[in-house]
């Protein structure tokens, strides 16, 4: 795995979401935030056990002490695609609209990071 640091740019990619109507939509890594401070956060599955409960748990857990420091929105990606992980987010419903889950059903992106895990 190549390591990615603050500050660096990062490879631009398609992924998936389904927005605030419930409507999918396909969106590019570098539009999501444009203008804004966010954390983009991997994780290795929707419904894993340990993603379900302990890598989002935190990252809600923590938001708001985030978002006090200048944080807008947090970006979750997972190789699952776009309805898997709309189904996910709805299994939280305190994410409110400040996290996006995000797909790369393909793994396109994650590989062209080198982040996958085989």
């Amino acid at each position: 795995m190549a390591p990615i640091k603050v500050g660096d740019s990062i490879l631009d990619g398609t992924l998936a979401h389904f927005d605030e109507k419930d409507e999918m939509q396909q969106v590019s890594v570098h539009s999501l935030p444009a203008g804004k401070k966010v954390v983009i956060f991997g994780v290795r599955g929707a419904f894993t056990p340990t993603c379900s409960l302990k890598h989002v748990p935190r990252l809600i857990e923590k938001s708001e002490e985030l978002k006090s420091k200048g944080v807008e929105e947090f970006l979750l990606i997972s190789v699952n695609d776009p309805f898997v992980m709309n189904a996910w987010k709805k299994s939280y419903p305190e994410t409110k609209k400040n996290v996006k889950f995000l797909a790369d059903g393909s793994a396109t992106y994650t590989l062209g990071l080198g982040m996958s895990l085989t």
